[in-house]
């Protein structure tokens, strides 16, 4: 087979081809229900889980290959985070590569994009992208995950976890495992992991990681592979730093993934929506309403577009009305709501 057509091809999809019919969809009630719904039903599993959104279609029928697994928080995904999926296609001929949106991140907190947003930013960017995949896991450590896709996959699946440096890093530190050398054995005896450079950490930092004598005997599981500096420092905070402070971003980010932010106030610093000055965040009101509809409509079964809803509550603030009453009364905003 010529793996590198089949990828060179892979990367003009990706990279060049556009994806815009989620981005109609992203306002969908019953779309953000479902969405929601998923979500809390695997965060609230005692049991490591992957929830499959999509799948490669000849995934299930592949008995030999490749897979390459990508896990990271997405807050949103960046520029940086494609160019360690295009630097890892280049150097191995997956055969899959599934994205993973984490839910229970290490060491970080739920801020910024909902769950329900970032995993909507990846599906815009990646439907209907050949050989990829996308899942959603309530484990952080890569070795829950590792036990999870080992049930996924044929015995003899050659699994590869694609990371940055500072994954790599939280991989080897001992303060996430109560036993490390066992759960590190557990992990390497069946996943290799491959290791993009980011920020300042390259291939020297990588390698003093991986001689030091607790680390040095997992090495030959450990390959380096380096992207462009430029996208190297490229970071989910700094894209949210340029929005907030209303500045450019957009050659930090998919052209998908901008326009969704755009579309949805993410990140965005308050706005003052009257003369009198009152100002509000317009993504905070999109996720209050958002819980109230939830909380109203658990089964997601109403029509709704959560858009022009926002847009009809900012108007009532302009009118006078506060924004707690306005909350309340959000079914009344629904068509053929009826006391």
């Amino acid at each position: 087979m010529n793996y590198a057509g089949l990828f060179e091809t892979l990367y003009i999809i990706l990279f060049t081809v556009p994806s815009f019919s989620m981005i109609e969809c992203i306002h969908d009630f019953q779309l953000l229900s479902r969405c929601h719904a998923m979500i809390e039903e695997i965060r609230g599993d005692t049991h490591p889980r992957i929830h499959l959104i999509s799948r490669f279609r000849d995934a299930a029928e592949r008995m030999e290959k490749a897979v390459g697994v990508f896990p990271s928080s997405f807050n949103p995904i960046t520029k940086g985070h494609l160019a360690i999926l295009q630097g890892a296609a280049r150097n191995t001929a997956f055969r899959e590569i599934m994205l993973i949106l984490d839910t229970q991140a290490m060491d970080k907190e739920i801020f910024g994009a909902t769950l329900v947003d970032r995993l909507l930013m990846l599906q815009v960017l990646f439907e209907d992208r050949p050989r990829f995949s996308l899942g959603v896991s309530n484990r952080g450590l890569l070795l829950a995950k590792a036990e999870v896709l080992r049930e996924m996959y044929p015995k003899g699946t050659d699994i590869t976890f694609i990371v940055g440096y500072d994954t790599l890093a939280r991989v080897f530190d001992p303060k996430y495992y109560e036993d490390r050398e066992g759960a590190l054995d557990h992990l390497f005896a069946s996943v290799t992991l491959m290791v993009a450079n980011r920020g300042d950490k390259g291939r020297e930092a990588v390698q003093r990681l991986m001689v030091s004598v607790e680390n040095r005997r997992f090495r030959e599981r450990v390959r380096f592979f380096e992207i462009p500096n430029h996208l190297a420092q490229i970071s989910s905070n700094r894209v949210r730093q340029r929005v907030m402070e209303g500045k450019p971003f957009g050659t930090l980010v998919p052209a998908q993934v901008r326009e969704f932010i755009e579309k949805v106030k993410l990140y965005k610093a308050d706005e003052e929506i009257d003369p009198q000055g009152q100002r509000v965040n317009l993504y905070d009101l999109r996720t209050q309403a958002l819980r109230r509809l939830y909380g109203l409509y658990p089964d997601g079964g109403v029509e709704i577009d959560l858009g022009e809803m926002v847009d009809t509550v900012v108007e009532g603030m302009r009118r006078g009305q506060t924004l707690e009453t306005l909350l309340d009364s959000l079914p009344q905003y629904i068509p053929g709501y009826k006391k």
